[in-house]
């Protein structure tokens, strides 16, 4: 499961009210309003609802349908086909600021200038929606059912065009966005989208472990390399949510979840050592990875008490189930080296150093923005294509 984001929600917007003339596109800037206008609604509507009954794959297909609308005004901009007589100013929430906590109700609505600021925030609540689509994918897999398979691919490709989408806003939408003000919301710092799409990639390949090892089909020595590797995305992402500071910092809520899900997918990459060094005979070893992840297990569980003021973190709940069968198996190796094996277990330093490193298997997928609906470049394309076209709804 990914973090539970809150989606922003946004002000009014009519597009005529900032062009000196739309006449040769009238009827598509009206448009390009109207299809704004249901982003605003369904978002509004968002917040009104229980998080069990959202539906993200609406707001996913909401945003898909005024994104070519965007891109059009956007490329008319650039070739002068449309001229401002104002600047364009939107409103957007800033729901992953330092001061949110719960549910970013309270979170101000920040107004900035451009329309890279409107496509900046489009996208990443489009990356925030695929992402939650996701959560709710996995919600309805039946394990052992005959499109269980089906559904974990599924899962895991809202994920990766979630960290596409973040990836593309990092390095293409915020260096086009010129003079930022300084109330720029921190979503709009570099960082945080390029952490948000390490996460969103990280997690995508813990859903691919998922279905490896319900098909009983890899190595155990794998599947602790491919934990370490997603760990090691995590801290990553850690350190650049880390480096924001100013007027505007990071979540302490998104921050900690972060930071529990290196230490969680760390820890579970021990758990798999331990298991891959039982089957080799190596039973110090596997009692000593099995004592360190238990000890990681626990320490989230730990944190988690002590920041009571902070939302419980989807990690620790998954620590404490994970700690009950880590307890089982020490509990089991520890009997047989003492009575068996007899085997040195080794120190904490030892282990750390046969420790691997880890391993991806998913590759990152290039997200382009869709064709646009009108303007420049219209006579050239076949059709239009808008951005849902191929999509398995």
């Amino acid at each position: 499961m990914s973090y539970t984001y809150s989606l922003p929600t946004t002000g009014a917007l009519s597009f005529v009210e900032f062009f000196k003339d739309v006449s040769a596109y009238s009827s598509e800037i009206s448009d390009a309003t109207a299809q704004r206008g249901r982003i605003r609604t369904v978002l509004k509507g968002l917040k009104k609802e229980a998080q069990e009954e959202r539906d993200y794959r609406h707001i996913v297909n909401t945003i898909e349908d005024y994104l070519p609308y965007l891109v059009s005004v956007i490329n008319c901009l650039q070739s002068g086909e449309l001229k401002l007589k104002k600047n364009i100013e939107t409103s957007w929430r800033s729901t992953l600021s330092d001061h949110i906590i719960h549910t970013g109700s309270n979170a101000p609505r920040i107004t900035c200038p451009d329309i890279y600021y409107e496509l900046l925030f489009v996208l990443m609540t489009y990356g925030y929606a695929c992402s939650m689509q996701s959560n709710d994918i996995l919600k309805t897999i039946q394990e052992g059912s005959s499109t269980a398979s089906a559904q974990y691919n599924k899962a895991a490709d809202s994920l990766n065009t979630a960290a596409s989408v973040f990836n593309y806003v990092a390095y293409e939408v915020i260096p086009k966005w010129r003079q930022p003000p300084e109330n720029r919301p921190v979503e709009t710092i570099k960082e945080l989208p390029v952490a948000l799409s390490k996460m969103a990639l990280a997690d995508a390949q813990y859903i691919a472990i998922n279905k490896a090892l319900l098909a009983g089909n890899v190595s155990k020595s794998l599947v602790a390399k491919l934990y370490i590797g997603v760990g090691g995305q995590y801290e990553m992402a850690y350190g650049l949510v880390s480096s924001i500071s100013g007027a505007q910092e990071v979540s302490t809520d998104l921050k900690k979840y972060i930071y529990d899900g290196a230490q969680f997918y760390k820890a579970m990459g021990k758990k798999y050592l331990a298991l891959d060094a039982n089957d080799n005979q190596k039973m110090g070893e596997a009692v000593g990875f099995l004592r360190e992840c238990k000890a990681d297990l626990r320490s989230i569980q730990h944190s988690s008490l002590s920041k009571p003021h902070l939302r419980k973190s989807g990690v620790a709940s998954r620590a404490f189930k994970e700690e009950e069968a880590v307890s089982e198996l020490l509990q089991k190796f520890t009997m047989i080296n003492d009575t068996v094996t007899y085997q040195d277990i080794p120190s904490r330093q030892d282990l750390q150093r046969i420790i691997p490193n880890g391993r991806g298997v998913l590759q990152m997928k290039q997200y382009q923005l869709p064709s646009p609906r009108f303007g420049p470049t219209r006579e050239e394309e076949q059709s239009v294509n808008y951005a849902r076209s191929g999509a398995y709804y």
